[in-house]
């Protein structure tokens, strides 16, 4: 089956004439020849999107050479016809089999895609009919081509455009890294050199999920973990690849739409899918063939999304749920609407400030790459060590955490002042128990599923329960920063004490 193999990134806080000025100055391609072409991308499907249920993209693609100056026509418009199918990917890589076909013109051929998986598909099941473009990109594509030792050649292409589909548009930047001849690794090589002067940020969805998700009116929604779809009793290594790709693919789709729109849950889904790396490599760490790589230099983007995060939920949630509370009545107590106001305002402002400051870290390489050397690590991560395993050991790990989480508890101190730091470790603990059971949920037997089902409700309830305590104190803690009134900061902290988690069980 012909494949494609390539690794995609998104460039976060730069344009296209920026990205491309740093791409001709690197050592790897400043002597390099350069091509550009002008690339019209148009994507097939039924209203009701067929081929994408299938897993599958048909286009139909124009190519047309432009001259050096990367404007005017050099020769004269071609098309082709490609399928696409999903495949195994990773964070960045991608690894999908690809059948293309020149066109004549631009009409889809039917007989190229008998050698094809939708020939499978028999006449009644696909509607021919009912094809038509759906969406498509538009955009300009300047490569290059890398021969390297061992035989090895890479195809660099910046593209630089916009996704297109009825009644909207958005701008299209990113980078690929295609394998013509080698193996995979060399890919990364290549991308480590180019991360030193780009912000190469791994990306997971093609230019056709791109444009989909623009004709749905979900370009930047939240990313939310995806199902995993693994055998059961799976090795700890076939658990680890499939859950941490998803995790750190989570991590990344949500800091890269982020650097674009401003909806607070996408900073809260990104933190949610580096919760989910860390417990799973904690599940599966006395399996793995080495520990990934260390994190430290990831820690100012963590903290600035953490920073952010307590900021807009001070803002959006917390704040707002005790206001009507806090006033009583406005027309009794104005000055404590005005203070509300004030403060609610000032929240905003300074998570104004932290986003633009996250997006100032998006934009710079040494903070992004540290992202890359973790895909790069998991992609290479064997589907088997060899290693032995007990045939019931997520179960096994889960159970201690569990009784871990339930001492952390029991041993708490009920004293507000003195407790803050026990419950925030418990609330780590049942963070961890969380998302690894979630992970290992498909991997388990019946019977355990279900004690983990429970484990992981319990640690869900625990998780809330002093997250919601541990934001009301946090809320308090930014309201006297902002030097908000007295008044509001001294009610919100009555508020935590009296939302103390220990004061009765769940």
């Amino acid at each position: 089956m012909p494949q494609e193999i390539e690794l995609k990134f998104a460039l976060p806080g730069v344009d296209g004439e920026q990205a491309l000025a740093r791409l001709r100055r690197h050592p790897l391609l400043r002597r390099r020849a350069m091509t550009h072409l002008r690339l019209v991308n148009r994507y097939l499907d039924t209203p009701d999107g067929w081929l994408r249920q299938q897993r599958c993209a048909l286009r139909l693609r124009q190519t047309q050479p432009l001259a050096a100056d990367g404007r005017t026509p050099a020769g004269r418009p071609r098309w082709e016809q490609t399928l696409k199918t999903a495949g195994r990917g990773d964070a960045a890589l991608s690894v999908r089999g690809e059948w293309t076909t020149p066109l004549p013109r631009a009409r889809l051929d039917r007989a190229a895609l008998e050698a094809t998986p939708l020939a499978r598909a028999s006449d009644d099941a696909l509607p021919w009919d009912q094809l038509d473009v759906q969406y498509e990109t538009r955009c300009r594509r300047t490569t290059w081509t890398l021969h390297l030792q061992g035989g090895v050649r890479i195809e660099v292409a910046l593209d630089v455009g916009e996704l297109r589909a009825p009644g909207r548009r958005a701008p299209l930047l990113e980078l690929e890294l295609e394998l013509l001849h080698g193996t995979p690794e060399a890919l990364w090589s290549v991308a480590a050199a180019l991360g030193q002067v780009l912000p190469l940020l791994p990306a997971r969805a093609s230019k056709a999920e791109q444009a989909q998700r623009l004709a749905a009116g979900s370009h930047h929604a939240p990313v939310r973990a995806r199902p995993l779809d693994l055998p059961p009793a799976a090795s700890p290594m076939v658990l680890a690849r499939a859950a941490l790709t998803d995790a750190l693919g989570q991590l990344c789709d949500n800091l890269a739409a982020a650097a674009h729109s401003d909806d607070p849950e996408l900073i809260h889904q990104a933190r949610v899918g580096w919760r989910r790396w860390r417990s799973v490599v904690r599940l599966v760490r006395p399996w793995l063939p080495s520990p990934p790589p260390d994190a430290t230099a990831l820690q100012p983007l963590l903290q600035t999304l953490g920073t952010l995060r307590d900021w807009d939920v001070a803002a959006t949630e917390t704040v707002p749920a005790w206001a009507a509370a806090y006033v009583e009545d406005a027309s009794t107590h104005p000055h404590r609407a005005r203070a509300l106001q004030r403060a609610v305002r000032r929240l905003h402002q300074a998570a104004r400030a932290q986003r633009r400051l996250l997006r100032d870290q998006l934009a710079d390489p040494t903070v992004v790459a540290p992202l890359l050397a973790l895909a790069m690590w998991v992609a290479q991560l064997p589907d088997d060590t060899g290693a032995a395993h007990p045939p019931h050991w997520a179960f096994d790990r889960l159970q201690r955490w569990h009784k871990r989480l339930a001492r952390a508890l029991a041993h708490a101190p009920t004293d507000a002042s003195e407790a803050i730091e026990a419950l925030h470790a418990a609330r780590l603990l049942a963070k961890r128990l969380r998302y690894a059971s979630e992970a290992a949920a498909a991997v388990l037997p019946a019977k355990a599923a279900e004690r983990t089902q429970r484990w992981q409700r319990r640690a869900r309830g625990w998780q809330e329960r002093l997250g919601r305590w541990r934001d009301t104190l946090r809320a308090a803690d930014l309201l006297a920063t902002v030097h908000a009134h007295p008044g509001l900061v001294g009610f919100v902290r009555g508020v935590a004490a009296a939302q103390h988690p220990l004061r009765a069980n769940p």
